[in-house]
Order: C-alpha cells, then sequence, then structure tokens
C-alpha cells in the first residue's frame, strides 16, 4: 500500500540546490548518508505543508481521487474494490532507513522506509467474495496499516524540455510489509449491522490472509500514485539542479 512511498520525491526535494537562502545544502551524487540525514530531518515540514516551488503538493493528507483493487475469480479474495476521494494519512511519520542512489540521468534508486502508521479513509464500493463469504457494500472504509516496512524503487531515464535534461521515472515498484493491518467498512449489507459487524470483525480475524491476496493489486496501485507525484518534481526541473556539484 500505501502503501505513499514518499522517498524517492523527498530524496529528490530535500537534495535540490533551492535558491531561497535558509534552504538546506543540497547532497553530493551518491551520498546515501547525507540524503537519509536531510529528508529524516525535514519530512515532516514537507509532506504537511508541501513545496509548490518544487511542483509537490501537500502529501498528509494526501488525496487520492480514485483507486481500485480487483481480484479474479481464482483468487480466494475475488474482489472488486474502487475507493474514491479517499485521503492517505499517516506519511509523516515515515523514517528513511536506507537509501541506494546510483549517479547519473540513468539513475536506480533503492529505499527502505518505515512507517508508524499508513492511514486511508474516504469513500468505498465493494463487491465479491472474501474467502468463503459474500461481501457487497458502500459506505465510508478505513484501512490502517501498522508498522509498515516499505521498499520503493525505480530506474530514471534522460529527456530533454525547453534544452535542458530532466528525469523520467520509469519501473517504479513499491512493497509493503505490516506488522498488522486493520480493516473497517461501514453500511456493508445495505447498512445490516449485525452481517457488517460480523464481517468486519472476519476482515480483522484473517487479515494477514486477506492482505496476502490483494497485496500486489494494492500495491501497483499505490505505486502509481506516488510516480505520478515523484514525476511531477523532476518535471519542473533540470536534474543537474537536484545534487551538489
Amino acid at each position: 500500500m500505501s502503501q505513499v512511498v514518499l522517498i524517492v520525491i523527498l530524496c529528490t526535494v530535500l537534495a535540490v540546490r533551492a535558491d531561497f537562502p535558509d534552504d538546506p545544502k543540497p547532497c553530493k551524487y551518491g551520498d546515501s548518508k547525507c540524503i537519509v540525514k536531510l529528508i529524516n530531518e525535514l519530512i515532516s515540514e514537507k509532506a504537511t505543508r508541501g513545496a509548490p516551488d518544487f511542483n509537490l503538493m501537500k502529501l498528509d493528507p494526501l488525496p487520492v481521487p480514485t483507486t481500485n483493487v480487483k481480484q479474479g475469480e481464482d483468487s480466494p479474495v475475488n474482489i472488486d474494490l474502487t475507493f474514491k476521494d479517499n485521503k492517505v494519512h499517516g506519511i509523516s511519520t515515515m523514517k528513511i532507513r536506507k537509501v541506494k542512489f546510483r549517479q547519473g540521468y540513468d539513475t536506480k534508486a533503492r529505499n527502505t522506509i518505515k512507517c508508524g502508521s499508513y492511514i486511508m479513509v474516504g469513500p468505498y464500493i465493494i463487491k465479491g467474495k472474501v474467502l468463503i463469504l459474500p461481501i457487497n457494500g458502500d459506505g465510508l472504509s478505513n484501512l490502517t496499516l501498522v508498522n509498515c516496512d516499505i521498499a520503493l524503487s525505480f530506474t530514471g531515464k534522460p529527456f530533454e524540455k525547453n534544452g535542458e535534461t530532466h528525469m523520467e521515472i520509469a519501473n517504479l515498484r513499491l512493497t509493503t510489509k505490516p506488522e498488522r493491518l486493520y480493516y473497517h467498512f461501514s453500511n456493508l449489507y445495505n447498512g445490516d449491522k449485525a452481517l457488517g459487524d460480523n464481517m468486519n470483525a472476519f476482515l480483522n480475524d484473517n487479515w494477514e490472509a486477506i492482505f496476502l491476496e490483494v497485496r500486489q493489486s494494492m500495491e501497483l496501485a499505490f505505486a502509481e500514485i506516488f510516480r505520478t507525484i515523484i514525476t511531477s518534481v523532476f518535471s519542473k526541473n533540470p536534474y543537474a539542479k537536484f545534487f551538489e556539484e
């Protein structure tokens, strides 16, 4: 999920050589310790306020217009789940553990993140079957990942814009490993409280088995969200401005 993820965005933003005097000193190419230090010092400020100068939106909470998780009939969790106009909270709790960053326009980055909580709330629509039970409903949902380990990697490819070289993000992959995941869906089964309470209890009792089934679909959906954010940052500034000479 979100499982936001953010690492590369902030690696980029916080290492930029900006024009205002109070901006932190940029890092040198490949200086992983410097990048980790800068991100962990400033992540909460940038995540909760955004940075228009870098084309970076406010990330905590992060608006998620539409996300779809769909599993086929061959899966024990055969669902069609759509989240619309949700918000993700908790990106500001992320801490960078490790960054690997290869210098150059053909950049390869690999990042390890720890997130205390990652919460997505908002409207949902679901139909299908979870393990042995049918499920349907539309209302408000809350998905909370606790103590989540996130791995985020991508490659970069150069492209020309206004006579300068920028970097395009490709092959972005995101994996998550939560210590615990909590589900809550309101208004299941047309508002039947007894059935809804039983299903929410069933989902939480079997959270790990369900997560393993939908994990890939959820990670793909969230990876696309963050690919868009990272691309918007890189598209505004030439690659050479992001690091110290």
